[in-house]
Formats: C-alpha cells, sequence, structure tokens
C-alpha cells in the first residue's frame, strides 16, 4: 500500500513538473500564445497572426511584419554583417530585461502587463493595426521635406514605424546598462533637448496638448533621439542643429547602431516557431 502510495505521488508530481514547465520559461510562454516566435541569445522577438492594418502592401500578412522585425534587430546588433554580434552587452540588456512584441492592439495591451508580471521583461511592441507598416520605406529615398527638426511631431510621410520601434528597444536596452544613456531631464541627452527647447528651435508642447499632458519629458528625450537617428540614416545631418548633432555624436561615443538594413541575411537570429 505504501509502495501504491509512493507510485501515485510520484505520478502526480511529475505531472505537476510537466504542467509547471509549459509556462515557465518565457519562450514556452510565447511559442503557446503567438503564431511567430524568433530569438536571439534569449532576446525575444514574437508576433501574432493579425495582419498590418496601415500599408503600403495590401498582401502584407503577420509573418511579413515579423520577418522583417527580425532583420532589423539582426542587422542593429550586427553593424558591419560579418554574422556575429558586436556588443554582447547590449544583447545581454535586450535579454535581460525587454522582448518585442507584433500584434494587434487587442492582444498586446493584455500581454505587455502579463509577461512583464510572468517574467519580468518590459514588453515593446508594433502595434499593427495603428501605426504604419510600410515595407518599402528605405533610408536610400526618406522622402524628407523639411529644412530643420523643430518638433516632436515630425516623421517622413510613408515611414516604416517598425523601424522606430525596433530602434526604440535598442536604445531602453542601452538606457538600462549605460549611465550616460538615461532620457531623464538633468541627463546629458535630456539637456540637449531642453537647451534646443530653449533656444525655440525644438517644440514639444504642440505633441502634448494633443496627448492630454501624457507626452513626458523622458518620452520626449526618447522621441529627440529616434528622430535624429533617422535624419542621419537618411543622409540628411546638414539640417540638424548645434543641440541635435551633440545628441548624435553622443549616440556614436555610446555605441548606439547608426545604421539599419531591411534586407539583412545572415540569420543571426534563431526562429523557434
Amino acid at each position: 500500500m505504501n509502495r501504491g502510495r509512493i507510485i501515485i505521488m510520484f505520478l502526480v508530481l511529475s505531472c505537476t513538473d510537466k504542467t509547471t514547465t509549459k509556462i515557465d520559461t518565457l519562450e514556452s510562454y510565447l511559442k503557446s500564445k503567438f503564431t511567430h516566435v524568433a530569438k536571439i541569445d534569449d532576446f525575444y522577438i514574437a508576433a501574432g497572426n493579425n495582419p498590418p492594418i496601415e500599408t503600403n502592401d495590401a498582401d502584407a500578412s503577420s509573418r511579413d511584419i515579423f520577418q522583417m522585425s527580425v532583420r532589423l534587430f539582426e542587422s542593429l546588433l550586427d553593424q558591419n554583417e560579418d554574422g556575429i554580434v558586436d556588443d554582447t552587452a547590449l544583447l545581454k540588456s535586450l535579454s535581460a530585461n525587454l522582448m518585442f512584441l507584433i500584434d494587434h492592439t487587442v492582444i498586446t495591451d493584455i500581454e505587455e502587463e502579463k509577461i512583464q508580471e510572468l517574467f519580468g521583461v518590459y514588453v515593446m511592441t508594433m502595434k499593427s493595426n495603428i501605426w504604419p507598416y510600410m515595407p518599402n520605406f528605405h533610408y536610400s529615398n526618406c522622402g524628407i521635406e523639411i529644412s530643420e527638426l523643430n518638433t516632436s511631431l515630425w516623421r517622413p510621410e510613408t515611414y516604416n514605424a517598425l523601424w522606430e520601434e525596433c530602434f526604440h528597444t535598442i536604445t531602453e536596452a542601452q538606457n538600462r546598462i549605460q549611465s550616460n544613456f538615461s532620457f531623464d531631464s538633468n541627463s546629458i541627452l535630456g539637456n540637449y533637448m531642453q537647451n534646443d527647447i530653449d533656444n525655440n528651435s525644438y517644440d514639444i508642447s504642440e505633441q502634448n496638448a494633443l496627448e492630454d499632458d501624457g507626452y513626458d519629458f523622458n518620452t520626449g528625450v526618447n522621441e529627440y533621439v529616434h528622430q535624429i537617428w533617422l535624419i542621419n540614416i537618411c543622409g540628411l545631418q546638414n539640417i540638424l542643429n548645434e543641440y541635435q548633432m551633440g545628441v548624435l555624436m553622443h549616440l556614436e561615443s555610446s555605441g548606439t547602431p547608426l545604421m539599419i538594413n531591411k534586407d539583412y541575411n545572415l540569420e543571426l537570429a534563431e526562429i523557434v516557431k
């Protein structure tokens, strides 16, 4: 009888163990919830099965936007395209602190909180029902028609928001490991933006009003950095003022990836689903 109890308890514990294993890793969770999953080291990229809504490709699918996101992250992490991650500390920060999720807001709004609660990683997103996915956008023809960067509201007309969100994910990873890569008001980057505002050459107040005071300073710095990065990629550094050039030089000295290749093809990532 005792032997029978031991066997039953063993079976119960084994079943419990298997059930736990299904949900105790981020990879297992993502594979159970999403259609597409990839990883670079332990940095995960996942996408549901919903196609992008705002796009210039009528046939664009969730697989298309997922595959491009993987290529963009590979390119950002391997700037010289030798098939090896350039900055292992940056990749470790991505793996430890962040993941990237592509889906409609009905999914991302729930999963952002749930994944962070379960696994302790912050979820960066590409909200593919409300943000534009323009797969043909390329830095060789950015369509930039401004002579100066003077507002946080500016983006190229046909911009692919996926570039922006992938880049933000990289800078969020830098922010977590580099003390001089803060978005706070007293930081190097924050001071550049504040000086630009004080000089009446850059504005965030219009966007803040549009968002009912929801556009805080840190978000403003993050977006400011992205705009300058994009203008540099598009080869229009000459329109940047002295404060913006200061940001660009700081990005360079901080090791921020300054190039992006949507056609990267060296398979740095592993497709796990």
